[in-house]
Formats: C-alpha cells, sequence, structure tokens
C-alpha cells in the first residue's frame, strides 16, 4: 500500500477512533514521507475528500517536508474555489519569507481573502503571514502603517 494510500485511509478513518488511538501522530508520519511526485495525487484528494479530512490533514503536518509542503501549497493556490488549508499550512512555511513566485502567489492569496472575508478571518490572515514572513509585505500591500491601524 502506498503511503498516500494508507494517509488517505486513515484521515477517513472514524472520528472516535481516530482520537481515541492518537492516530494524528501516525497521519503525521505519514506525511512526513511524502515526496513531491505524490503532490498531484494528494491534490486530487483534497479536492474529493471532506473539510474534516482537511482540517486532520493540515493538524498532522508538523513533519511535512519543505518541497512537499510548497508544492501543496501552489497546488491549493491554484484551485478555483478557495480550499481549506492554506492558511494553515502557510504556519508549516520557515519564518522569513524569500522572493519567490510562491510567496508572491500567497501574498496576493492573503490580500484577497483579506477583502473578501472580512473582519472575521483578519486576525488568521495576520497571524498565517505573520509566522512565514510575510506579515510586513502584506500589510504594505493593504495600505497600513502598523496591524493596530489595520484594526488588529
Amino acid at each position: 500500500m502506498s503511503v498516500l494510500h494508507e494517509l488517505d485511509e486513515l484521515l477517513c478513518g472514524d472520528d472516535e477512533e481516530y482520537e481515541r488511538l492518537d492516530l494524528f501522530h501516525e497521519a503525521d508520519e505519514l506525511i512526513g514521507q511524502l515526496r513531491v511526485a505524490d503532490v498531484p495525487a494528494l491534490l486530487a484528494l483534497w479536492q474529493a475528500r471532506s473539510l474534516c479530512w482537511q482540517q486532520r490533514y493540515t493538524q498532522a503536518s508538523r513533519s511535512i517536508g519543505g518541497d512537499v509542503l510548497r508544492a501543496l501549497l501552489a497546488g491549493l493556490l491554484q484551485v478555483k474555489e478557495a480550499p481549506h488549508g492554506v492558511f494553515e499550512l502557510m504556519n508549516r512555511l520557515p519564518p522569513v519569507a524569500d522572493t519567490s513566485a510562491l510567496s508572491d502567489a500567497l501574498l496576493d492569496y492573503a490580500e484577497q481573502a483579506w477583502h473578501a472575508q472580512g473582519p472575521a478571518r483578519h486576525r488568521q490572515i495576520q497571524i498565517s503571514c505573520w509566522s512565514c514572513g510575510l506579515s510586513g509585505r502584506l500589510l504594505k500591500r493593504l495600505g497600513f502603517s502598523s496591524w493596530k491601524e489595520a484594526g488588529l
């Protein structure tokens, strides 16, 4: 059985069993074994599975490899309807932003979400951008000099 298939079965499992047996540890180990070549199939699963599956994935992704993370985020940004996981997975990126196309795409996504989703999500957007070093760049894009001025 492939790592991705095993991970999918685990994340689709019964809620009570998943929590009672702390299966997120096993899910984290499996996520750590994924390769960039697995990302297209992972993206297909992401779109086909429930929000609960996506939440379990993001919560258990502590060991995700950097290349897999960047490929997954780049793929999620291409999905038309805003999927769960982009802001949650941004927290797994290194704390210093680079000048890559992915960083620019994440900034575009965050800026659009800021305007579209309203004040209830602003804190999560700010924290996700801060955790990966994009906070200052987002602040400039939004035209604010501080997060306090932005209402946070």
